[in-house]
């Protein structure tokens, strides 16, 4: 059956763009309709205007649900092998026959996007309708995990309207394929990729941790499979002062230098006893405070458990127990306050000095509506910003955290990934598809919307704040690790 000949009296009236004139029919449904409308709202009502697009973007779904087939077996084998399900996603199997997809890039220059391409190597010159009606579609589609039942809408129209007319940064260049492919072992734990510098980018791959240089573009495995655990799932990594760290499913974990060429793996247990359950899984994993010459790893588990893992005598220093699962960890430069983020709707500022089994209170943050995944603080350890699966970031002053200073809501889902840029002027957050947003960190009214197709398994920033670096995880578009140049203000690279 055609779309036309399916098409329901109540049925949103079509493109004329990507599907040529309307007939008599739906000229007539589309005048009536007109006549039953509200008066238009006032174009300065912000909320009025969120609402005006969710419904565009209902209108569009419906148009694009009349093309959707029913997926082969194959495609449904290929989602499921991402980790994100296939049930909620059968349009993407239809992708090919809708917009006739060009033969892909392996890699991107700014050169290939001038000429159409986007940044996973597809072209749309003459579909961009077409391409803006199939993101509707996707943000219309995707699945929302709420742990705390709460209304969405309700959030958005509560937070800031955001400018999106930023260019803080540009592309630059994208290596796409399987071999670029970061792998996610849990669909809420995202934050799996680290810069290093601007030319040592780590993301966890399916034979181990790889280590990749977008300058030579060359990749390396640096921590393999083989010298991990057994039965190693790996749920968490950090890269940072010269050690690369991996947390599992297990709490068990796999260190090793990046500085003493030959030195072998190190593995161990956060836990006394052995856990074969899932229960344990390391959620989180960040740089904590330098003593001596020898690092230390702040790990959080679903426990509860937040412990501090001296890297030089493979021994936990200190722990923490909390009554949540502990999604998330941040430290102020001068460890004098931390914020711990969990299963709860509220983030915890404490003392982490406190060599106790319960860091010190010092502030609670309010406001989120459901589990909050991601935290950091800015490099002047003056704001906090927190990500929900509300699909809220809110960003408080640590001297008077009562009140949010900001809130602002993103696309597509929750704010897995939240990070400062180490110059202090921009906020990355990251959603859990399709969407990374750069925050002007001075006023939070303006963006730099950064909009691809795919799941996000990591987003960062390089030490000097020169480049930002995103990872696309996704089986049926493009995987890609993708590399973004900080702008002048004469438009060019700096």
């Amino acid at each position: 059956m055609s779309a036309a000949a399916g098409r329901r009296a109540d049925a949103p009236p079509r493109l004329d763009a990507a599907f040529g004139a309307r007939t008599a029919e739906e000229e007539a449904d589309l005048a009536a309709a007109d006549s039953e409308q509200p008066a238009r709202p006032n174009p300065g009502d912000t909320h009025a205007v969120r609402e005006a697009a969710a419904a565009a973007a209902a209108g569009i779904a419906y148009q694009l649900r009349q093309l959707a087939v029913e997926p082969s077996p194959a495609d449904r084998a290929a989602r499921a092998e991402g980790g994100f399900g296939g049930a909620n996603w059968d349009f993407l199997s239809n992708a090919a026959q809708m917009f006739g997809r060009p033969a892909e890039l392996s890699e991107v220059t700014a050169a290939d996007i001038r000429r159409g391409f986007d940044m996973q190597g597809y072209q749309w010159g003459g579909r961009e309708a077409q391409r803006r009606m199939y993101m509707s579609y996707r943000r219309e589609v995707y699945p929302q995990h709420q742990s705390v039942p709460h209304d969405v809408r309700e959030v958005q129209r509560a937070a800031r309207c955001v400018e999106a007319s930023g260019e803080f940064y540009r592309f630059r260049y994208s290596a796409t394929g399987d071999e670029y492919r970061c792998k996610v072992g849990h669909f809420q734990l995202r934050d799996l990729l680290w810069a290093t510098s601007s030319y040592d980018v780590f993301y966890c791959h399916a034979d181990g941790i790889r280590c990749w240089n977008p300058w030579l573009r060359t990749r390396r495995c640096v921590l393999g499979r083989a010298e991990m655990p057994p039965a190693f799932r790996l749920s968490a990594l950090c890269a940072d002062r010269g050690i690369v760290f991996a947390g599992d499913f297990r709490g068990r974990y796999c260190v090793r230098s990046l500085w003493a060429d030959g030195t072998a793996a190190a593995a161990g247990s956060l836990s006394a006893a052995a856990d074969d359950s899932d229960s344990s899984i390391v959620t989180h994993a960040s740089p904590g405070v330098l003593r001596g010459s020898a690092p230390q790893i702040v790990v959080a588990q679903n426990t509860g458990r937040v412990s501090v893992l001296d890297v030089g005598r493979l021994q936990v220093s200190s722990t923490a127990q909390f009554d949540w699962a502990v999604n998330c960890t941040a430290q102020t430069a001068g460890w004098g306050l931390a914020c711990i983020a969990g299963d709860s709707t509220e983030c915890l500022l404490t003392d982490p000095r406190q060599q106790q089994q319960q860091h010190r209170t010092v502030a609670r943050l309010r406001g989120h509506r459901d589990h909050v995944f991601a935290c950091a603080f800015s490099p002047d350890d003056r704001l906090v910003a927190t990500g929900s699966q509300d699909t809220s970031v809110r960003v408080y002053d640590v001297r008077r955290p009562l009140e949010p200073l900001a809130a602002v809501c993103g696309h597509m889902g929750a704010m897995r990934i939240v990070r400062f840029s180490p110059c202090g002027r921009f906020l990355l957050a990251a959603e859990p598809a399709d969407n990374v947003h750069i925050y002007d960190a001075a006023t939070f009214d303006r963006a730099q919307d950064i909009e691809f197709m795919g799941e996000v398994a990591g987003a960062a920033f390089s030490p000097d704040a020169a480049c930002v670096f995103v990872s696309i995880a996704d089986a049926m578009h493009r995987d890609a690790l993708v590399e973004f140049a900080r702008c002048s203000r004469q438009g060019g690279w700096l």
